[in-house]
């Protein structure tokens, strides 16, 4: 059973962060053994490579509840006195590749949290005066438009330029995914896995050090604006079907991804068996990026199970069987 991991939030803001200004760059090379696809993706619930590490820190969101000192229309965000306009999302908006921008059209909401996360790593480069170091200052002689970027890339790399694995991490990666591996000879196989496993470890790295940013930081939001684009999101099958008094089984997913493809015949023969009974939903992770962030996918395919009153009470990763999905159906009643 293949999972694919979608780090919704740390991955995207990297990518936003070397393309901002950078069009030229080469896309990073596949793996050897493909086990996980990241898509321009974000936050996530599952650790699959290394032992669990907590690296989640709520954001400090400051609320701007002061008439007097609302922000005005054209700022969407004030980060620790740094301003984020609409002219600066709209400007870097249209600097994105076309795959960033079909993923982010319809979640500006999360293009802006992305670029929440850019301004704390340029303020953090700065705090830590990587702009007085040699290779930046070489760097930026070469590239003086790109400053911040080099900045940021900069931190990134001397944050997780010491990151090794260990030989047991790699016995219990492989012994976690053997089944999805072609070769299941721990020994031919370790060297290609031990990239992935740093890429793993580095990106914990790094989105521990943005949401400790976050959690110190003051950012105020334009709640006005929030509300505005959430609206513009609210018709979608997930809500209709939530608002029908039926259970619920929505499957986020990708066309182009394995047990994604083994899961569509399943839901739409569940779709026609439940029909009247229970809502099965497929939806595209690509065509509803909002809603799999507001749900913290992280997994595709991901299935999540709603009661009749739409709260959310078994969420599965990867892969489910058809006689799965009625179990946790005939928990919520439906036969």
């Amino acid at each position: 059973m293949k999972k694919f991991y979608l780090i919704i939030g740390v991955i995207i803001a990297i990518f936003i962060i070397v393309v901002i200004v950078s069009t030229n760059s080469k896309k990073p090379e596949k793996n050897q053994i493909v086990i996980q696809e990241r898509i321009e993706k974000k936050e996530k619930d599952k650790e699959p490579i290394t032992p669990k590490i907590d690296t989640f820190i709520p954001t400090k969101i400051v609320k701007d509840t002061n008439p007097s000192s609302n922000l005005t229309d054209d700022v969407l965000a004030i980060v620790n006195n740094q301003k984020i306009t609409k002219q600066l999302l709209d400007s870097i908006f249209n600097l994105m590749p076309p795959e960033v921008k079909r993923y982010y059209k319809d979640d500006k909401i999360g293009f802006l949290e992305e670029l929440i996360t850019r301004e704390l790593l340029i303020q953090e480069a700065k705090r830590q005066r990587i702009d007085q170091e040699e290779d930046y200052k070489e760097y930026a002689k070469q590239n003086p438009d790109k400053k911040e970027d080099i900045m940021i890339n900069l931190l990134l790399k001397k944050i997780t330029s010491d990151v090794t694995v260990s030989e047991n991490e790699l016995k219990e990666f492989f012994n976690q995914y053997k089944d999805q591996l072609p070769n299941k000879d721990y020994e031919s196989v370790k060297e290609q896995l031990r990239p992935m496993v740093i890429e793993e470890k580095q990106r914990l790295i790094i989105e521990k050090l943005i949401n400790t940013l976050k959690a110190k930081a003051k950012i105020i939001r334009n709640e006005k604006w929030i509300k505005e684009q959430e609206a513009l999101t609210l018709d979608n099958p997930l809500t209709k079907a939530l608002k029908s008094g039926r259970p619920v089984v929505v499957d986020f997913g990708r066309g182009n991804c394995l047990p994604c493809k083994m899961m569509q015949p399943i839901l739409e023969k569940l779709q026609k068996e439940y029909k009247g009974k229970a809502e099965i939903i497929i939806l595209d992770v690509n065509e509803y990026p909002l809603l799999a962030r507001k749900y913290k996918i992280m997994v595709i395919p991901t299935q999540i199970f709603f009661d009749t009153l739409g709260k959310e009470v078994y969420r599965h990763q990867g892969f489910m069987p058809e006689e799965d999905i009625k179990r946790e159906l005939k928990k919520l009643g439906v036969e």
